[in-house]
């Protein structure tokens, strides 16, 4: 009897581990299509995972996806939960940035930076939070049109993850790269960028996008509408949500 009951609770715990893979995988899929009611269904599946790295891309998806609005109203994660804690505060400055309420966008960036030191991160901090706190600082910097301050944060984030054990966000930060890039008139720099957010996920369409603006930018127009063409025939969400800002 104990050994059915065994059998039988392994196998549940097999389906679980199987569902929350499902949903990641449909996620990632999801989100880098731009099909966001498919992504934010998965999103919420992972919600209940016992696993960082799930809670995480759960949160990243509802912030690149959600208004501004809707991703301030989204729920502080407890006090046992720091690191996702740190990830919450660097999407919330990402949508107060993003609405161009830069004054609450850095109370919010030094909420985040002592909140860090009260929870004694300081000094060994994980990658994750590094690259969280590079990418505050740079999207604040974008929204401020400081877009080579922007770009030098975005490049440090980069580093981080590139020598990181996997991914760490959800979109490859090569492409808010490439858009800082672009907006500093850089656009050569911005090409390679592009590419490399291409070659860390090849079917991600918002990359695809950015790169058809950098062929354009470089004036290689007819690069520029086949890749566009590309575009359209892969993206499956709202085109609005193909801008600059959202990369």
């Amino acid at each position: 009897m104990r050994k059915l009951i065994l059998a039988v609770a392994l196998v549940a715990s097999a389906a679980v581990a199987q569902s929350v893979t499902d949903a990641r995988r449909a996620a990632v899929m999801a989100e880098q299509t731009g099909n966001a009611p498919a992504a934010l269904a998965a999103a919420a599946r992972l919600e209940n995972s016992g696993d960082f790295a799930d809670r995480s891309l759960a949160l990243q998806i509802r912030a690149q996806f959600l208004p501004a609005t809707e991703v301030l109203k989204l729920p502080e994660p407890t006090s046992d939960q720091l690191l996702l804690h740190q990830i919450w505060r660097a999407l919330r400055i990402e949508a107060l940035a993003r609405g161009g309420q830069l004054d609450q966008a850095r109370d919010e960036l030094m909420l985040m930076r002592k909140e860090g030191h009260r929870d004694k991160f300081y000094g060994n901090e994980p990658p994750q939070l590094r690259m969280a706190q590079h990418i505050a600082v740079a999207r604040t910097n974008y929204a401020a049109k400081n877009y080579r301050g922007a770009a030098q944060r975005f490049a440090r984030a980069a580093e981080i993850e590139a020598k990181a054990d996997g991914p760490i966000w959800h979109q490859p930060i090569e492409s808010a790269l490439g858009a800082a890039l672009l907006k500093a008139g850089d656009a050569r720099e911005v090409h390679a960028a592009f590419g490399r957010a291409l070659a860390r996920q090849p079917d991600n369409v918002w990359a695809l996008w950015g790169r058809a603006q950098s062929q354009a930018a470089l004036g290689d127009t007819a690069a520029s509408a086949s890749t566009l063409a590309q575009v359209d025939r892969l993206w499956k969400g709202d085109k609005a949500l193909l801008t600059l800002d959202r990369l």
